[in-house]
């Protein structure tokens, strides 16, 4: 099975086969594992978020018109999910009701207020509900933003580091993609760096059992 191309030409792409070899008694071995990862991730989320991104900036320089936002945010909202069933070890999603006792809603505002590691310093309770509510769901779900909430871009006249606003209504957001992209970035590579580093409880043992999932190793779990 394949799961992602690899950033080295020699070897093509990553398969489940190769992942099945790693024996994890070596720490070339975690190197070579959190390697797959990574290509898999920028393969699927944020190189593709990237080239949308210099399509929409170079659209926008001919026509002052901005057209990608939703795609883009789209993908940072299944990456989102993605990461947190890597942190927790989780099959998928619904899999937090038996092993954490938290229904979809709690699971992912849980992680954006409390196990993530930058997204964290964006949210509280509030904000991630909203999130969760009017762009996560409305968007995977619906195929737009639910209540007030929106999707926008600031330009050079107006630009802020913030990645979104929450409205006055309290239940709804103004997302500014570009910099909410660069968020997300930001904790993916946190991730990483916690995972080359070994520096956290379970973190790598619950990137392992995710993994085993994806490659469809038997038993699943860790070994």
């Amino acid at each position: 099975m394949w799961i992602a191309p690899s950033r080295h030409a020699e070897i093509g792409n990553w398969t489940d086969a190769r992942w099945k070899e790693l024996t994890f008694s070596l720490e070339d071995d975690w190197d070579t594992a959190i390697e797959i990862f990574e290509d898999r991730i920028k393969y699927r989320y944020l190189n593709a978020i990237q080239v949308l991104q210099d399509d929409d900036t170079e659209h926008y320089l001919a026509h002052k018109q901005r057209r990608f936002g939703f795609a883009m945010m789209a993908l940072a909202c299944l990456l989102i999910e993605t990461l947190a069933q890597f942190y927790e070890g989780l099959e998928d999603s619904d899999e937090a009701r038996t092993k954490l006792s938290l229904n979809n809603t709690d699971f992912y505002v849980r992680f954006l207020t409390e196990r993530s590691f930058v997204l964290k310093s964006a949210f509280d309770d509030r904000k991630a509900l909203a999130f969760y509510r009017t762009i996560r769901c409305g968007i995977l779900h619906q195929a737009e933003t639910k209540e007030g909430s929106t999707i926008r871009f600031f330009d050079d006249r107006d630009y802020s580091d913030k990645p979104f606003d929450l409205l006055t209504d309290g239940v709804s957001l103004r997302i500014y993609w570009a910099e909410f992209h660069r968020l997300v970035k930001r904790e993916f590579d946190a991730y990483c760096t916690h995972l080359k580093a070994n520096n956290l409880p379970d973190l790598r043992d619950n990137f392992k059992r995710k993994m085993n999932f994806i490659c469809r190793v038997e038993g699943g779990g860790v070994e």
